[in-house]
């Protein structure tokens, strides 16, 4: 059974979040980006607040409805969702966020 990758060995993508195959690990990973997720959308709130949702169930946009995450063979990564709708400052953080997991 393959152990999760060290990050020193991942392909040099900004968007990767886990290598492996261990679900905890990659759940537990997920969990920490979204919490970090939510400290931008708070950082930023003004931007997020200042939008309608397109979502019924919030008053206003949220950071999470912008992201999307994609497993496949082992590898979980993130995509924003037309990322052009996101301001260059924010998508930056998130990618931040994720590379700073990846050195935890």
């Amino acid at each position: 059974m393959m152990k999760s990758a060290h990050p020193n060995s991942w392909p040099q993508f900004s968007n990767i979040l886990y290598i492996g195959d261990e679900p905890k690990t990659c759940l537990s990973i997920i969990e920490k980006f979204n919490k970090q997720l939510q400290e931008i959308e708070n950082m930023y709130k003004g931007w997020f607040i200042g939008r309608n949702a397109k979502n019924k169930f919030s008053q206003h946009d949220k950071l999470q409805y912008h992201i999307h995450y994609h497993f496949e063979g082992g590898i979980a990564i993130f995509k924003f969702g037309n990322e052009d709708e996101l301001p260059t400052y924010i998508r930056n953080e998130c990618l931040n966020a994720c590379k700073n997991l990846a050195v935890v």
